[in-house]
């Protein structure tokens, strides 16, 4: 109970420090204009617009179509076969 405590509070006091400092307005100037926060670099529209599509594009591909494409990139690992360890015999 006192770790669900600590962790509300800890995300909450995160969220208060992040509207404090306006990181959604950052975060959509960025992502719509290309201006990067706290500086005076304005990226192009035509790479913001690139890399944003491409971005969309590698997140839907993965939601489909890794079940299918996995198998290319990562072999499954084959088991060894198990070998049964004989005891031995007690006498009496």
């Amino acid at each position: 109970m006192n770790k669900i405590i600590i962790s509300v509070c800890i995300i909450g006091s995160a969220l208060i420090f992040a509207d404090t400092i306006d990181v959604v307005h950052w975060f959509v100037l960025f992502l719509l204009a290309g201006i990067v926060p706290g500086t005076n670099i304005a990226i192009s529209p035509i790479d913001m617009m690139a890399a944003f599509a491409t971005a969309m594009t590698i997140v839907i591909l993965r939601v489909t179509l890794w079940s299918r494409i996995r198998p290319f990139f990562f072999s499954t690992p084959e088991v060894a076969p198990q070998r049964r360890k004989r005891t031995a015999r007690r006498t009496a």
